[in-house]
C-alpha cells in the first residue's frame, strides 16, 4: 500500500512538513494496530488530497498563533492531565456494559475531538484496566503535538472518518462537540455509527443550552477569548433525535458532573492554578488590561457563571474545584 501512497501524496501537507505517506510510514512502524483500522480506499485515492485541502482551509481555531488560533494556550492548559479527571473517568466508564467499570486494553476507542491527546495521556496514568485510545483531530497543530508525545493519532474531521466500517469498540465525541454545526453534528454521529462494531457505543459530551457552562462560553469565552466562541450548545432533544436518526438503540441522555480540578501546595496556589488554567484553556487574552488583574477578573467570571470555587485538602496537596455540569448521550449500535 505504501507505493500507492507515495504516488498519491506528494501534496498537500497533511501535518507540518509531512505528507500523508510520511505520517503513515511513521504510524505503521509505531502503531500498526491503528493503521490496520484505516480504510485503504479512503486513504489511497485522489479524494484524500481534496480532503486534506479542505481540512487545511477549515481548521484555524486550534491551530498556531500564526493562523490566528489558540492552540498554544490550549495545550499549555492540558499539561495537567487530570484537570477534568472526574468527568473523563465517567465518560470512559460509559463504554462498559454496566457504566461502572473501566474498559480494558481490548476496547479500542476513537477520541474524535482529541486535541493533543489529553484523554489518551490521562488514560496512561490510570492504574489497572484501561482502554486503548486513538486520538483524532481536525487541527494539524494538535495532531503534530500528539505525535510528538508518541501517542497513536490521526488527522481527520469528525464528519468524515478514515476508519473502516465496523472497526471500533467505542467512539467519543467530547470537549468541543459544540464547534460542529447542526448539519455536521448529525454527520459526525452517522460516521460514529458506521465505524462502530455492532454492540459498540457512541458517547457524546457537551453542555446544555441555557445551563451554567453554556453561559460561561457565551458571556466569558465569546467575549474575552482570542478567537471568540460563536458556537451554540446542545439541547437534550437534539441529542435524542440525532442518535435515533443514526440508528442507535438503548439511548440515554443525562447530566454528568465534569468539574475542573487543579492541585497546589497551598489552598491559594490551588485556586491560582485553577484560574490560570481557565485563562489558558480558553485563551482569555481580552479579560484584563494587565497581568495583575487576570486572577481577579477570571475569578469573578467563573463565580458569576459556573459557581463558587471550592478547595479541599487531599493527602499532601490542596485541590481547587471549579464546578461544571455536562450533558451526555450514550447509544449502542445495533
Amino acid at each position: 500500500m505504501l507505493n500507492k501512497l507515495n504516488a498519491t501524496f506528494s501534496n498537500p501537507e497533511y501535518l507540518t512538513a509531512r505528507t500523508f505517506s510520511d505520517y503513515y510510514r511513521a504510524t505503521a512502524a509505531s502503531f500498526p494496530d491503528l493503521c490496520d483500522l484505516l480504510d485503504e480506499d479512503a486513504i489511497s485515492d485522489d479524494r484524500l488530497d481534496d480532503y486534506v485541502r479542505v481540512m487545511n482551509s477549515l481548521s484555524w481555531e486550534f491551530e498556531d498563533l500564526a493562523d490566528g488560533g489558540r492552540g498554544v494556550a490550549y495545550n499549555v492548559a492540558q499539561r495537567v492531565v487530570g484537570n477534568r479527571q472526574q468527568g473523563m473517568v465517567a465518560l470512559l466508564k460509559c463504554f462498559s456494559p454496566s457504566f461502572r467499570d473501566m474498559p480494558d486494553a481490548n476496547t479500542k476507542i476513537l477520541d474524535v475531538l482529541g486535541g493533543d491527546g489529553t484523554i489518551a495521556r490521562f488514560v496512561q496514568s490510570i492504574d489497572g484496566p484501561r482502554p486503548t485510545i486513538f486520538t483524532a483531530d481536525l487541527s494539524r497543530f494538535m495532531v503534530d503535538a500528539c505525535m510528538s508525545q508518541g501517542l497513536p493519532c490521526v488527522r481527520q474531521s469528525a464528519t468524515r472518518s478514515l476508519f473502516k466500517d465496523n472497526s471500533l469498540d467505542g467512539v467519543l465525541i467530547a470537549y468541543g462537540s459544540h464547534h460542529l454545526t447542526a448539519e455536521d453534528r448529525q454527520l459526525a454521529i452517522a460516521e460514529a455509527y458506521r465505524t462502530l462494531k455492532p454492540g459498540g457505543r457512541l458517547v457524546l459530551h457537551d453542555f446544555e443550552t441555557g445551563g451554567e457552562a453554556a453561559r460561561w462560553f457565551e458571556e466569558v469565552v465569546h467575549v474575552y477569548s482570542r478567537t471568540g466562541h460563536p458556537h451554540p450548545h446542545f439541547m437534550r432533544s437534539e441529542m435524542w433525535e440525532g442518535f435515533s436518526t443514526a440508528g442507535f438503540r438503548d439511548v440515554r441522555v443525562f447530566d454528568l458532573n465534569d468539574p475542573f480540578t487543579l492541585p497546589g501546595a497551598t489552598a491559594d496556589e490551588a485556586v491560582s492554578n485553577a484560574l490560570m488554567h481557565m485563562y489558558h484553556m480558553y485563551d482569555l487574552v481580552k479579560i484584563a488590561n494587565g497581568g495583575d488583574d487576570i486572577l481577579n477578573r477570571v475569578a469573578c467570571c467563573v463565580e458569576e457563571t459556573l459557581g463558587k470555587i471550592h478547595v479541599d485538602k487531599a493527602e499532601d496537596e490542596f485541590v481547587a474545584t471549579i464546578p461544571r455540569r455536562a450533558l451526555v448521550a450514550v447509544g449502542t449500535k445495533s
